[in-house]
């Protein structure tokens, strides 16, 4: 005949009383939800909805991942919000202003309209190594603020730079509309 033995006993009924507070512990210290808002940004944007995320392939490399976040769970681009990046790959701060100008170029602007937004890139961005985060705070009608970690951040206060190279990523002309479409939640 089979038996079955308890595999765990419970020699004391005061250790039963211990196991719920056990578990609290093991949650609050493991299972403690993590918001992908909750950054050095967040202080900027209460209580952020993630709208989309996808990640920024060049050939075969995957050089960052993109995090949409606004204060509701819609994108809109008439209200303030957050476009995080995760940098899967060190990036350095030459390569990232150039990308940024080829983009720009495609604008058409003006020579000189060009070099001064390549000034405000130039104090804006930084070397990137993977596993850190970038982001930026997007202000209808303000401007935009770079940050690159809890202590950098630049804030440009030109609302044609900031609308420009914020439509890099989320613009109808995007070069990446599977992207923008991801990262604004269209499509999954």
């Amino acid at each position: 005949m089979l038996s079955c033995k308890p595999i765990f006993f419970i020699r004391n009924v005061h250790n039963i009383a211990k196991i719920p507070f056990l578990l609290i512990i093991i949650s609050c210290v493991f299972f403690i939800p993590i918001s992908q808002g909750k950054d050095w940004w967040d202080e900027k944007l209460k209580n952020p909805f993630l709208i989309g995320e996808g990640v920024l392939k060049v050939f075969i490399w995957d050089i960052y991942e993109l995090r949409l976040f606004s204060k509701t769970n819609i994108y809109d681009r008439n209200d303030i919000f957050v476009l995080e990046f995760e940098y899967l790959r060190d990036t350095s701060k030459a390569s990232v202003i150039k990308a940024s100008i080829v983009e720009l170029k495609k604008l058409n602007l003006s020579k000189t309209k060009l070099e001064k937004w390549e000034k405000y890139l130039e104090k804006s961005i930084k070397d990137m190594k993977a596993g850190e985060k970038a982001a930026l705070l997007f202000r209808p009608n303000l401007g935009i603020t770079f940050y690159a970690s809890d202590r950098f951040n630049i804030t440009i206060d030109n609302v044609e730079f900031a609308n420009s190279y914020i439509d890099i990523w989320l613009g109808d002309n995007s070069a990446r509309p599977k992207l923008r479409k991801q990262i604004t939640g269209q499509i999954k």
